[in-house]
């Protein structure tokens, strides 16, 4: 891989946080730290001047990377299941409790460390790098690029928003058949749809609802605050359910089930899908039958 990487801020982007954005402009770096870090070493440029932690970029500013963080890969030994893959691009399934990337041992990317070591595409990445991210406890599909066009042409297509990803949740409450949440995270207008699959009635906890949930903005634990928003916590989630009492022991019931985008070689629609996994219709059924 080059020296640098530049890129300009696309015209659809509002004012953002500098380190915030840098995570998806630059997926390799795969956290705030690691921006963090490259701009401490004076690696990260905004508008051909070292960029400063409190910097904002806005639409038409330039960045550029130079000497990129490599993060420490160790080849671990987990079984991930491959939903796709080529010789650009690599999807995965991510168990609930193992990170994408970052400082950690067990992750995505240190799981498919050796899987392009036979590419033989001019601008092979020396392993799979993953241009999105998902929540540790969250499971589901994972896309990593495979070369360095791929992961470029795949972080644009995220920032411009079009992957097309949809979720499914086991949630407390008895949801609407149909929903649409509108409301900021952290000052930054946020939009969420959902449909309801299935309701059943419980015992401890009134009902739980099975929903069909679709983010239509990308921000950070959307889909968690915006259900919780309505009455409607995701079963599991520590982090968010406070003195409200949910299910322990299964894990967050949430799960990137699909993903629909453009190849970014061949252009082909490419439509990935994973079946709802079978925990969230145990625990469902589990409830119906204690009511």
């Amino acid at each position: 891989m080059s020296k640098s990487m530049l890129h300009t801020v696309p015209q659809h982007i509002e004012l953002d946080s500098l380190v915030d954005y840098c995570i998806n402009a630059y997926p390799m770096l795969g956290s705030r730290s690691a921006v963090k870090k490259a701009i401490f070493k004076e690696q990260l440029f905004l508008n051909d001047q070292p960029a400063k932690l409190n910097d904002r970029v806005t639409a038409g500013d330039r960045l550029m990377l130079q000497k990129q963080e490599v993060r420490r890969v160790r080849n671990i030994r987990v079984s991930l299941d491959v939903i796709f893959e080529d010789e650009y691009i690599l999807v995965v399934n991510k168990p609930g409790g193992m990170a994408v990337n970052g400082l950690r041992d067990k992750t995505v990317e240190n799981a498919v460390a050796g899987f392009n070591t036979r590419n033989k595409m001019a601008d092979a990445l020396d392993r799979p790098i993953a241009v999105h991210r998902i929540d540790v406890p969250t499971s589901g599909l994972v896309v990593l690029a495979k070369t360095k066009n791929a992961l470029i042409k795949l972080s644009e297509a995220f920032q411009k928003k079009r992957i097309e990803k949809e979720y499914s949740a086991v949630v407390h409450g008895k949801a609407a058949a149909t929903g649409m949440i509108v409301e900021d995270i952290e000052g930054k207008k946020s939009i969420t749809e959902y449909q309801l699959i299935e309701s059943v009635p419980s015992r401890v906890f009134g009902h739980l609802s099975l929903l069909n949930v679709k983010p239509l903005t990308g921000r950070t634990h959307q889909i968690r605050l915006h259900l919780k928003s309505k009455g409607h916590l995701i079963v599991g989630d520590k982090m968010y359910a406070e003195r409200q009492k949910t299910i322990l022991g299964k894990g967050l019931l949430l799960c990137a089930r699909k993903l629909k985008f453009k190849h970014p070689v061949t252009g082909e629609k490419i439509e990935l899908e994973i079946p709802i996994p079978a925990k969230y219709h145990k625990v469902l059924d589990r409830e119906k039958s204690r009511f």
